[in-house]
């Protein structure tokens, strides 16, 4: 599912990328990005492009500045959280089990076009954590699920408003 970040949604989400480094910078927090291709901003910029993305498609609250942590948890569909991961793998990538916090996790990728940003699906906790696998990409073991053993976000869209209008 393609969902097109409108004009504001883009210009917030810079926003609050550049807040998150500055803020990270100015505490001593060392990057954790690997990708040596890809600045801390970007990397941070097209994660909370994903995060307005997945509100938008659901009508939920936009993503904000967390100081310490969002504890694992980018949005709230009613009362289900959800860690919104963007990949340019098309995987969707773990450090651990225990750092799966939320209900569920959606994969986002990006696409051709740079204001569109490409919904591949979604799982459970109990689901990831039963069925991904072991990878190492060069700096420690991560667990990994493809997009194609996702969910399609139509079928979690329906669960939502099922919940919401029962």
């Amino acid at each position: 599912m393609i969902i097109r970040v409108s004009n504001r949604d883009r210009h917030e989400a810079d926003l609050l990328a550049q807040d998150t480094v500055k803020l990270l910078e100015s505490m001593g927090v060392s990057a954790r990005l690997e990708n040596k291709q890809q600045s801390r901003i970007e990397a941070n910029r097209l994660g909370f492009m994903a995060e307005f993305a997945v509100c938008r498609l659901f009508g939920a609250e936009p993503p904000r500045l967390n100081i310490a942590t969002d504890g694992g948890v980018d949005l709230w569909l009613g009362d289900i959280s959800v860690d919104v991961k963007f990949s340019k793998t098309g995987s969707l990538i773990f450090d651990s089990a225990d750092k799966f916090k939320a209900n569920l996790a959606v994969l986002v990728t990006g696409t051709n076009d740079p204001e569109c940003m490409l919904l591949e699906g979604w799982i459970g906790k109990t689901a990831f954590v039963r069925d991904a696998y072991a990878k190492d990409f060069g700096y420690g073991e991560r667990l990994v699920m493809g997009s194609s053993d996702l969910t399609p976000m139509p079928r979690l869209w329906e669960l939502i408003m099922e919940r919401k209008f029962k």
